[in-house]
């Protein structure tokens, strides 16, 4: 076997007991030490990951390129129903994954944000790509373009991520938790394109 085989099925070895220890208890609580009770070497970690930081935003990376796949391969882009029924399956499936999802789109480590941010544009770029599809399926308000529409739904996605985690009242299981998430996301794009007032056509 090739040197470069050895150390990526050791790195997969690292991440697959990284993924357990931060997706059962979050960043804050997960530790190397824990990790290696899986019977790895501690000078292993430190040899394939940097620090702790390194190893969850590994973890965090490879959550959301899942999920992406996941949406491609189940070809759930072109319906906004569709995309987020599937999104919520992958939760589901991946409960360990979705934690830590969750966690660095909800509640980041702050010193690890500007990482974190990056590593979630792919996945927002396909956030908007099916908000995209959807909102070309509807005629738009007067003065009101796809670009502005579009802006609107991240600002607001982004303001509603923020404050997720403030709103929980931490007897709420995982699942609660992601339902909460999705269930919200999906309302807020209702909102956007229907509004909230009956025959609401009318201007103030």
């Amino acid at each position: 076997m090739k040197q470069e085989e050895k150390t990526e099925i050791t790195r997969n070895k690292i991440y697959a007991a990284a993924m357990e220890e931060f997706g059962t208890n979050g960043y804050a609580a997960g530790t190397i030490n824990n990790i290696c009770k899986s019977g790895i070497n501690k000078g292993l970690i430190y040899h394939n990951f940097k620090d702790k930081d390194a190893l969850y935003l590994e973890c965090v990376k490879k959550s959301c390129e899942n999920l992406i796949t996941f949406i491609h391969d189940n070809k759930a882009e072109e319906s906004f129903v569709e995309y987020m029924s599937m999104r919520m399956r992958f939760f589901k499936e991946n409960q360990q994954e979705a934690y830590v999802f969750l966690e660095a789109r909800t509640n980041p480590p702050q010193h690890l944000t500007g990482s974190i941010r990056e590593i979630f544009i792919k996945f927002d770029e396909l956030n908007l790509a099916v908000c995209e599809k959807e909102l070309s399926r509807h005629t738009l308000r007067d003065g009101v373009s796809k670009e502005d529409a579009l802006n609107y739904f991240s600002e607001i996605q982004k303001i509603y991520n923020i404050n997720f985690s403030h709103q929980l009242n931490g007897t709420m299981s995982l699942q609660e938790q992601l339902a909460l998430h999705e269930r919200n996301i999906h309302k807020i794009f209702d909102f956007m394109l229907y509004g909230i007032a009956e025959g609401g056509n009318e201007k103030c």
